[in-house]
């Protein structure tokens, strides 16, 4: 007798949910990238490049016919998206400045937490109990992969605080706004909203807004990070995540530290410790759980 009914698996929420993994690998793949980046140009400055590129790219891919496809609350919706995006970077940017790397990937991550909190008030969508217990899992997983001695809380870590809190906004937002509309047209619009405001700020608050010195590694980054991990990203997003449910999608989220630890490990030689891969690993057990709970339900 088979554990698992393959008949009674949702191949549509499961190949969703399998797009929104691969934007997390992207993701985790740019960490080191964007890292080394940013050492070469202003953060707001490399933001607003990265993005605008996106955002073109995507406008080019959409053509007339898929920005026919948005109304105006489809163009409304992609502003109120791309404010939430900017505000999620921006606050984790200055956060970022003021506190260490671990406590930021901690506190980015609790986004998890705030998602099925919000959903259920604000969508009428309580997480199912299996994702609850991932969630839980997850939680742990994070705050061991990224646990460094001592830990402390410092005005810095209440600005990530803010951030995950519009991450979790931006996460349902997607799950509201996206249905109906083509999902390359209202990306470009979330991310052109992010490039214009991040130029904004990067012209208000920075010594300079453009890149002073075109090297190999920072061209290369743009074009990586505007590609993969903006571009199709935020096109996977948009598109698929409509098909699972937020608090899903946040779990699938957390998978982001782990795949930042293991490129950071592969291209930058950094090392984790024995508590982080297990916390690690305790992100991808909340995941199955979360997958196989629901599995196992709808075969009793």
């Amino acid at each position: 007798m088979l554990l698992f009914d393959p008949a009674k698996i949702n191949r549509r929420q499961l190949n969703a949910e399998l797009m929104l993994i691969s934007v997390t690998l992207f993701w985790g793949a740019t960490f080191p990238i964007v890292k080394d980046a940013i050492t070469e140009t202003p953060v707001l400055s490399f933001l607003w490049v990265r993005f605008a590129i996106a955002a073109l790219l995507l406008a080019l891919l959409s053509g007339s016919t898929g920005f026919s496809s948005l109304d105006r609350r489809g163009w409304l919706a992609g502003i109120i998206l791309g404010v939430l995006l900017f505000l999620s970077y921006l606050f984790q940017t200055y956060g970022l400045a003021l506190t260490s790397s671990s406590n930021a990937g901690f506190l980015t991550g609790l986004n998890v937490i705030w998602v099925p909190l919000l959903a259920g008030p604000l969508l009428k969508k309580p997480a199912a109990t299996g994702s609850k217990i991932g969630v839980v899992l997850a939680i742990i997983g994070l705050f061991m992969l990224t646990w460094r001695s001592p830990w402390s809380f410092n005005p810095g870590d209440l600005l990530v605080l803010i951030c995950s809190v519009f991450i979790a906004l931006h996460i349902l937002g997607l799950d509201v706004f996206t249905r109906g509309y083509d999902g390359r047209a209202l990306a470009c619009v979330q991310i052109a909203t992010m490039a214009i405001l991040a130029c904004i700020g990067s012209l208000l608050f920075e010594p300079v807004s453009w890149p002073q010195l075109w090297t190999l590694s920072l061209i290369t980054a743009l074009v990586i990070t505007a590609v993969f991990a903006t571009a199709y990203a935020f096109w996977a997003m948009t598109t698929f995540q409509n098909r699972t449910t937020p608090t899903r999608a946040a779990l699938i989220y957390t998978l982001e530290p782990v795949f930042a630890a293991m490129f950071s490990i592969w291209l930058a030689g950094d090392r984790l410790s024995t508590l982080a891969w297990f916390g690690g690993a305790l992100i991808i057990v909340g995941m199955i759980v979360a997958e196989g709970w629901g599995l196992l339900t709808r075969n009793r």
